[in-house]
């Protein structure tokens, strides 16, 4: 089953600290919204439009496994024909979904819309990510964490993973996961830079960051040479040559510890 990059969680950081919108992960509110209704999953297990769009509604996890997303399909069933409000947040993603909140109208004259990720959250359904776009700037349950072993790859919410160990972090390719290491070097490169926990390649997982967010880090205070031995973690999907990168597109997925 596919899983799909998401970027999660808050920034506590030692050195200066991101700007208040980021650190908390709340946005403004999105374009107003439009009715639309949902049909059912596509065969990865994204929500699907009845005009063919397909969706990923923020704040929720990418489901992993085939119960996750059979809860996932079940919490949905009542929701499915009825008229929902679409924000949309952003352009289609890689798998072309497209981030959205949908809204679930008053029952009664006003009685405020309830946010539906919120909703299967509550229900057990889906499991939460926090992220900037999240309802209305609603705070997000924490996901338990799983301490991850090297064998074999342990179903959970959220898995702990050492970046330094090899085999823990090629287990859990393509899951999200909390990923942690100290960092060894800084690659600084054109479009990218690499936060790396080992000097030399494939010795350990690498955290990437678009040129952009690393601009946004570096006017926060993040210099190359003050990161060297820190202690880091991020959040996010294992990918990349043999699973040691994790691409990271917002500050709200990256917590400096010491």
């Amino acid at each position: 089953m596919r899983v799909k990059s998401l970027l999660a969680i808050v920034v506590f950081a030692a050195l200066p600290t991101m700007p208040a919108r980021a650190a908390s992960g709340c946005v403004p509110e999105a374009a107003p919204a439009v009715t639309a209704r949902l049909t059912g999953l596509d065969p990865a297990g994204d929500p699907l439009l009845d005009d063919g769009r397909k969706l990923r509604l923020v704040g929720l996890a990418p489901r992993q496994s085939l119960e996750e997303v059979s809860r996932f399909e079940t919490g949905l069933r009542d929701f499915l024909g009825r008229p929902l409000g679409l924000s949309l947040l952003g352009e289609p993603d890689r798998w072309g979904r497209l981030p959205a909140r949908l809204s679930v109208p008053p029952s009664s004259p006003g009685a405020p819309a309830r946010d539906l990720a919120q909703l299967l959250m509550r229900q057990g359904a889906a499991l939460p990510m926090p992220e900037p776009g999240l309802s209305p700037c609603e705070a997000s349950p924490k996901a338990p964490v799983q301490e991850s072993v090297t064998s074999p790859p342990q179903v959970s919410p959220l898995t702990a993973v050492n970046g330094h160990d090899l085999a823990a972090v090629k287990a859990q390719e393509g899951r999200y996961v909390m990923l942690e290491g100290r960092i060894a070097s800084v690659g600084e490169r054109s479009q990218r830079t690499y936060l790396n926990f080992s000097r030399r390649p494939k010795e350990a997982a690498s955290i990437v960051l678009s040129r952009s967010l690393w601009r946004e880090l570096k006017s926060a205070g993040w210099t190359a040479s003050h990161l060297g031995g820190k202690r880091l973690r991020a959040y996010g999907v294992l990918s990349g040559r043999d699973g040691l990168l994790l691409e990271v597109a917002s500050g709200a997925a990256l917590e400096l510890i010491d």
